[in-house]
């Protein structure tokens, strides 16, 4: 008789297998049941490696920042190479799991992913400024852009149809609004994002670090 051995259950693969249903089903449909059938157990052996289920959304959300942090590789560069590469790196991991991004922007920043963004986020303004107030109104910025960039690209994925209706469905007097949208739809997501960002970058550099 074969004895096929069980992959074991561990923290991070739990937390693994938790992001892939909320990929799948998002994050409303999660619970530990489900979660306990994917990996083929009871649900009570889950508690073996997360508290609760609060404690299995930091394990998803440390994972999420993990993904960032090998995005973002080695803290090399002046600051605003480092600020683009995280803030890209940040993008790239939330729009890689757009069902999770509220474990981004709503879970408490104490987790140790949480921790290890600040610190990242901290040391890009290593040796640019003795005056911590600069750095973190200009983290405050670029943070407010970043998040604010995913909240409505989400919002236009779900409203894709009207985003993209042609001009001649609009009410009249707002040709205005149809040539904006035209204007929008010559330039991918991505290069709005970058333009904004280096905007933003200008815009800080000149007032805190000029």
């Amino acid at each position: 008789m074969t004895v096929v051995e069980r992959e074991p259950l561990t923290r991070g693969r739990v937390a693994s297998t938790a992001l892939a249903l909320i990929d799948e089903k998002g994050l409303e449909a999660l619970s530990m049941r489900k979660l306990g059938a994917s990996l083929g157990v009871e649900a009570m052996s889950l508690y073996n490696h997360v508290a609760n289920k609060d404690d299995l959304l930091n394990a998803v959300s440390d994972l999420i920042y993990a993904k960032i942090f090998e995005a973002y590789g080695s803290p090399d560069g002046d600051w605003r190479e480092k600020a683009r590469r995280l803030a890209g790196s940040y993008v790239h991991a939330a729009e890689a799991h757009p069902e999770a991004l509220t474990l981004l922007i709503d879970r408490p920043g104490d987790t140790p992913g949480g921790l290890q963004l600040m610190d990242r986020v901290a040391s890009i303004f290593d040796g640019v400024s003795d005056d911590l107030r600069a750095p973190t109104l200009a983290f405050s910025a670029v943070s407010a852009y970043v998040v604010g960039t995913l909240i409505q690209e989400r919002s236009a994925a779900r409203t894709e149809a009207d985003v993209t209706r042609g001009p001649e469905e609009l009410p009249e007097g707002f040709e205005a609004v149809a040539r904006f949208r035209a204007a929008l739809r010559t330039m991918s997501v991505a290069e709005r994002f970058d333009e904004g960002l280096e905007a933003m970058l200008d815009g800080i550099e000149a007032r805190y670090f000029s």
